[in-house]
């Protein structure tokens, strides 16, 4: 497929999707991952409710469900999966969430993976980039919940690459009611990623990464001591944590084996649902290269977009309310696959 970002499209009653242009202050893509990190954004309420559903190994994991007043047994929902070292409260879960449950009239389940967020002490492991069997139970609760309804997986970043493996696997193993998925900067090629993130101008995010990691993990044996002792004074990359840590503790022979098996670029010419990927070319540690070699099939959408760094997208000119580029298109697309548009005004 060519390196090029998709033309503008209409977007059901919604009207044209503008392209992204980034803000004058920031360019390039590392301005764009920091300040779509760290710039503050204004904190609304949104409504959720605090449940637990239990996955493979005695484990569970927490999550946070939103349901807007007017939604209606049949109407949509959407299971929204964040990244590395995130949460269900991560500041871009919530903001999207709060747009689909919002105008969209959307339900929104928002999901810690494994040990994240409220789900520390829920579980004795921590999750990796390939731990699609919990996003299978989580959505089987939802259908649960939500009988009838067609289900969209949202996933950031690392959560990107677990719903595109999932909706790949879904093809001969399917998941009941999944309509779409939706990818933003997806790290499709775990392996291209590692080697990107350790180059001299990634060392920052490397160590980031790696920082939280080790925190969260240290944390994790101290609460279950049965777990055993713990030695990680040699990981000093992403690399080596996963060699030393994420490998072995979820069966895999190595690193190169966890980032061969767990990577979506295996999976996604298998995907027969409908899905949108959007991933700037300047991400600086997930390389546009990745997807080069893969078969985007007809069904999925793929916007490769000049600028936006990591889960930035800072826009120069605000649309539908705000310059959060990415959070509104992904609210966009969902609400034209659903024929959803802007008279649809339910609240939480």
């Amino acid at each position: 497929m060519p390196l090029t970002r998709i033309q503008p499209a209409k977007t059901a009653d919604l009207g044209e999707v503008p392209p992204f242009v980034p803000h004058p202050w920031l360019g390039g893509g590392h301005r764009q991952t920091i300040v779509g990190r760290f710039w503050p954004w204004p904190k609304t309420r949104l409504d959720s409710t605090y449940a637990e559903v239990d996955v493979q190994g005695g484990d569970s994991v927490s999550v946070l469900e939103s349901i807007p007043r007017d939604w209606r047994p049949g109407d949509p929902a959407s299971l929204l999966v964040h990244g590395l070292g995130g949460c269900a409260r991560s500041p871009y879960m919530v903001r999207v969430a709060k747009r689909l449950a919002g105008r969209g009239g959307t339900r929104v389940v928002r999901m810690n993976l494994r040990g994240a967020g409220s789900g520390f002490g829920l579980s004795r492991s921590y999750y990796h980039s390939g731990k699609t069997e919990d996003l299978r139970q989580v959505a089987a609760w939802l259908v649960r919940r939500a009988p009838g309804s067609p289900i969209a997986l949202v996933g950031f970043s690392l959560g990107a690459n677990l719903v595109l493996k999932l909706a790949g696997e879904a093809a001969s193993d399917p998941v009941e009611a999944l309509d779409c998925v939706v990818a933003a900067n997806p790290p499709v090629d775990l392996e291209a990623c590692c080697r990107a993130i350790q180059e001299p101008r990634n060392r920052i995010y490397d160590k980031n990464f790696l920082r939280l990691l080790k925190g969260e993990v240290s944390r994790l044996h101290r609460r279950f001591p049965e777990l055993g002792a713990l030695d990680l004074s040699s990981a000093r990359s992403l690399l080596a944590f996963d060699e030393l840590y994420t490998a072995p503790r979820n069966g895999f022979l190595h690193a190169r084996d966890y980032y061969t098996r767990s990577s979506a670029k295996g999976w996604i010419e298998r995907i027969e649902i409908p899905g949108l990927i959007v991933h700037a070319l300047d991400d600086p540690f997930i390389p546009v290269e990745s997807f080069a070699s893969i078969r985007i099939p007809p069904n999925l959408e793929c916007e490769l977009v000049p600028h936006g760094g990591h889960l930035g997208f800072w826009s120069r000119d605000p649309w539908d309310g705000g310059r959060r580029w990415l959070d509104v298109r992904i609210a966009h697309w969902l609400a034209a696959r659903w024929g959803r548009g802007e008279s649809v005004t339910n609240h939480l």
